[in-house]
Parts: structure tokens; C-alpha cells; sequence
């Protein structure tokens, strides 16, 4: 099954895949992990319902699309419930699997889009309008959250708001709430999202596009330039 599973993979370009044969061994990586998509043997129901419980629960896949390897129709609701959203059921073959696959595809680009993060390097504003800003690096961006460079000993703390100018011929301010997520040794300072004017999102959206074509032209590029001519 794993075999076929990652041939179809293979078939649809979708690289970077990661197996587990244990589900505590599948939870405690995907605690530490994100993945844009999760396909999950449901031969032990039991066992397949506690995993998805958990993804559901956890910080960094709640919302990967999972695709359930089931026994036949009567395990549908039952996985359904616990947060599943694409099926195949047994015996899995090449073209069945292919099948979910291709359905799941856009589910998993947008997923991906939403967790990415994009490297960047702009200075950014941060802080709370009672204690004042510090001017920080802004090093990476995604669609629900950033991350900063704090060069100062004193690192930022709970609820934040953010500044910071999009790039652009005619520059717009990006002002917005978050919450501190994490931080680390380094400096590094991690801010989720958590409130952005409308109009604000729409920029920072199109800007996130950009980012994302950019990203994917120099990927193009990169492959061009290592073809070799027969």
C-alpha cells in the first residue's frame, strides 16, 4: 500500500513525503511538523480516530486535508465525524488512490499557501500603543502569521500590534493585531495574526501572491538552468 501510495504521489509531482507505520510514532511527528496533506491507514478504526482526534486538537495540521484509507462504506461517518475529508476504500489501487489524490490537490496548494512562509526582509514596527514600538527585521511572512529578528535583550510578549510598509511602487501600510507564539535563542520572535482590517488582508493577500510567483519563477529557473542539452 505504501508502495502504491507513493507512486501515485510520485505520478502528481507531490514530493516530501514522510511514512510512519505507528500512530505514536505518526503523532509525535506531527506535533513537531506541518503537512499540506495526511492520508491515514484506517485499518485499526480505533486507533485511526484517536490520531485524527488529536491532529484536529493540535497546533500544526488542524486544518491539513486528510485523506482516510477505509475498509468499506460503513467506516465513512465514523471518520467522517473526526475530521477526514477524502476517502478510499480498500483494496486501494493505483487509480483509486490517483483518483482522491487529484480531488485533494487544491485543498492541499491552498493549504500550503496558508502555512508557507515566505523569507523576506523588510524593518517592521511592533509593540503596543501603551509601552511604544520597537523597530524590528521582519524575516518571513505566510497568510496567518510572521516572523521577526529582536535584536534587543527584552523580547516582545502577549498580545502585539504590528507595522510595516508593503513593498511597492505606491507603498501601503500593513497595520494589524497578533499574538506571540513563540520565540527563540536566536532572536527570532514568531507572531500569529489575529486581527487585519479588510482592506489590509486584501493587500497583504496580493502581496503574499506575489510572493508565491516569485518563489515559483525562480524555481523554474533553477530547473531550466540544470537541463543539460542531449
Amino acid at each position: 500500500m505504501v508502495r502504491i501510495v507513493r507512486a501515485a504521489l510520485q505520478d502528481l509531482a507531490i514530493d516530501g513525503c514522510h511514512s510512519c507505520t505507528d500512530s505514536a510514532h505518526a503523532l509525535r511527528v506531527l506535533e513537531r511538523r506541518h503537512f499540506d496533506a495526511i492520508i491515514v491507514d484506517c485499518e485499526d478504526m480505533a486507533c485511526a480516530q484517536e490520531v485524527l482526534t488529536k491532529i484536529r486538537s493540535g497546533p500544526s495540521n488542524r486544518q491539513s486535508p486528510v485523506i482516510a484509507l477505509l475498509n468499506g462504506p460503513a467506516d465513512v461517518r465514523a471518520i467522517q465525524s473526526c475530521g477526514a475529508n477524502f476517502n478510499v476504500f480498500k483494496p486501494v489501487s493505483s487509480g483509486t488512490i490517483k483518483e482522491q489524490l487529484s480531488k485533494a490537490v487544491d485543498a492541499m496548494q491552498k493549504e500550503h499557501r496558508r502555512y508557507f512562509r515566505y523569507t523576506v526582509s523588510l524593518p517592521l514596527f511592533v509593540g503596543t500603543e501603551r509601552q511604544g514600538f520597537t523597530c524590528v527585521r521582519l524575516i518571513n511572512v505566510s497568510a496567518e502569521g510572521l516572523a521577526v529578528l529582536v535584536r534587543t535583550p527584552a523580547k516582545p510578549e502577549g498580545a502585539v500590534r504590528v507595522r510595516f510598509d508593503l513593498p511597492s511602487i505606491e507603498p501601503y501600510r500593513i497595520e494589524a493585531e497578533g499574538e506571540i507564539a513563540w520565540a527563540d535563542a536566536e532572536g527570532r520572535v514568531g507572531i500569529k495574526l489575529s486581527n487585519m482590517p479588510t482592506e489590509a488582508r486584501r493587500k497583504y493577500g496580493e502581496w503574499l501572491d506575489v510572493l508565491h510567483a516569485q518563489l515559483e519563477f525562480r524555481k523554474l529557473t533553477q530547473e531550466a538552468s540544470q537541463c543539460k542539452p542531449l
